[in-house]
């Protein structure tokens, strides 16, 4: 069996469509994990229901983590609650491989425990009033389930493998810097999930709600990516091409990606394209590093072997001033 993660699906199912086409042959004790905003409960019946029929016909399991543009399973009449991998899960029997998990339980999966802590503020909320959109009031962790995960982790000495949750830590948060307006945000779930994040033992936290993929040392930010779990590298990355026709770029390529070049994008392999089965990759016109003298044209280069060079200029100044 499996185990593969990713971020927020928004109801758009492409990615996982992708996974089990292209990618892998999924079986029915595999389990992909969903961090939040799934778009199974956010629509109301007639709509939520021909999502979840679409995940239904997969044969694996879904373990969904509670976001914040979607209703808690528990104010919906058609769930149940049963045990799953050690710990409580919603679920509708119309569609039994759909499992949505209980904040502050631990499940096990092959001996490695993951605690799931869901919910996060909208910052679109005014919005989304005005406008008529779904909000939730309980979008948040309250009081009562902030008590139930510290309990389950009181039970567990501090020490778990994995973290699922939809959004993070405020060490994780990623645009702290350039974010305006940040003193009307209630980050009041990240300064918790921060003071969690100081006392626990764990390998690696999970978190989606940024839509963005980002690689920490010890967390990771999926939306596109997929990855199995515990691993470092994509199983996939569809969608959203990271840079543009024309932008200067660092690459590795070769064997154990053993060599360097430099160059600029010609050409972005989309979504679905020719090559990019597993993530956007790009033509680029370049140079190899050992021979500055020789410009040639570097096919489908994947896009987790690229680095733009004003991201690593950026990267550089913020060392030297820190």
């Amino acid at each position: 069996m499996a185990y593969y993660i990713t971020g927020d699906c928004h109801a758009h199912f492409e990615k996982l469509i992708w996974l089990a086409r292209f990618n892998k042959k999924l079986g029915k004790e595999d389990v992909i994990i969903l961090l939040g905003d799934v778009g199974l409960n956010y629509f109301g019946a007639d709509k939520d229901r021909e999502n979840k029929k679409i995940l239904a016909d997969f044969p694996n399991y879904f373990l969904c983590i509670h976001g914040n543009h979607e209703e808690r399973p528990y104010h919906i009449q058609s769930y149940r609650t049963q045990i799953w991998r050690g710990g409580e899960v919603y679920y509708e029997p119309e569609y039994p491989n759909i499992l949505f998990a209980k904040d502050g339980e631990i499940y096990d999966f092959d001996g490695k425990k993951a605690i799931a802590i869901g919910g996060a503020y909208s910052q679109d909320k005014k919005y989304r009033l005005l406008t008529g959109l779904p909000w939730f009031p309980d979008e948040q962790p309250n009081d009562e389930v902030k008590s139930r995960v510290e309990n389950k982790l009181n039970e567990v000495d501090w020490k778990v493998d994995y973290v699922f949750s939809h959004t993070c830590p405020l060490v994780y948060r990623p645009n702290r810097r350039n974010e305006e307006c940040q003193e009307k945000i209630d980050l009041s779930t990240e300064k918790w999930m921060d003071e969690i994040a100081k006392k626990l033992d764990y390998s690696q936290w999970y978190f989606g709600h940024y839509h963005d993929n980002i690689q920490y040392m010890d967390a990771q930010l999926l939306y596109e990516e997929i990855k199995e779990l515990g691993e470092p590298d994509s199983v996939q990355k569809v969608g959203r091409p990271r840079y543009r026709v024309g932008e200067t770029v660092y690459f590795t390529y070769g064997k154990e990606d053993a060599r360097e070049g430099y160059g600029t994008v010609e050409w972005v392999d989309d979504y679905g394209t020719l090559g990019q089965e597993k993530e956007v990759s790009y033509d680029i016109v370049g140079i190899p590093c050992e021979l500055p003298g020789e410009k040639t044209l570097f096919k489908h280069i994947r896009e987790s072997k690229i680095q733009s060079i004003d991201e690593m200029e950026i990267v550089r100044i913020e060392r030297e001033e820190g």
